[in-house]
């Protein structure tokens, strides 16, 4: 199996699902439900994610899914798609057009391929964790930087406070030129791109992360868990430039 199987096959299916979600985007009658923890979900969700698992069986009968909006599927094969149709539904219900559809391939419980579609942008950035893509041109994360020159993400501020040492963000933050909010799934599209050179989530799901992974590696940026630890295995993320990423994880963890 190579890149461009997975690559042609996520295209074609980012292609199909963006309609359901276009359609969706800045309806002033989309109803937004919410599930039992807490976070907001609507029927663009779940279609999206019905159309792509229904994709997968046909094509890769044998893989396992898991996904967001619905229970796993033989999780335990060897090659598994992990889904998350929108990351960042707020978003997406608010009508700030940076959310995403994210799609990974694991073998053997590692990410080797991830995608994420960006509907409302027309951009589709993907990786193997040895290149990186956005549309046809390549994308790599910037380098060279200080920490004093630094534009740094994150999706929610309270969240940090919730979650992580937010006394530890805040110093960070303080060092950095810029901090924003062009959080979710775009702000690592930003770090990838080389438009921005950290980005932080406190706390997540293993749908939001794995597809991050072969993304910001195929950019040569490092990806960790908050504590530097394997990405795949934690429910976090610290992303940044590789000449960064050590300091960063030294403020963040005093």
């Amino acid at each position: 199996m190579q890149f461009e199987e997975f690559d042609e096959f996520t295209r074609k299916l980012c292609s199909e699902t963006e309609k359901i979600i276009l359609a969706a985007y800045e309806n002033p009658d989309l109803a937004i439900e919410e599930k039992s923890d807490e976070t907001p979900v609507t029927v663009a969700d779940r279609e999206t994610e019905r159309d792509i698992r229904e994709a997968i069986q046909v094509l890769y009968p044998e893989h396992g899914i898991v996904g967001e909006e619905f229970d796993s599927e033989n999780a335990k094969a060897d090659y598994v798609w992990v889904i998350d149709p929108i990351d960042g539904t707020k978003t997406f219900a608010s009508g700030c057009p940076l959310y995403g559809t994210m799609i990974a391939l694991l073998k053997e419980g590692e990410p080797v391929f991830g995608c994420i579609n960006f509907p409302a942008l027309g951009k589709r950035i993907r990786g193997d964790g040895k290149s990186c893509y956005v549309n046809e041109r390549v994308a790599q994360a910037r380098s060279g930087l200080s920490l004093n020159q630094t534009t740094l993400l994150l999706t929610d501020f309270l969240s940090i406070e919730a979650y992580q040492n937010q006394t530890a963000f805040l110093n960070l933050a303080k060092q950095a030129k810029m901090t924003r909010t062009w959080g979710d799934c775009y702000g690592y599209y930003l770090l990838a791109t080389g438009k921005a050179d950290i980005m932080l989530d406190p706390i997540m799901n293993p749908w939001d992360i794995m597809a991050l992974i072969p993304i910001v590696q195929g950019a040569g940026a490092r990806i960790t868990d908050w504590q530097g630890n394997s990405p795949t295995k934690g429910n976090s993320i610290v992303a940044a430039n590789v000449d960064l990423h050590e300091q960063v994880l030294s403020i963040l963890n005093p």
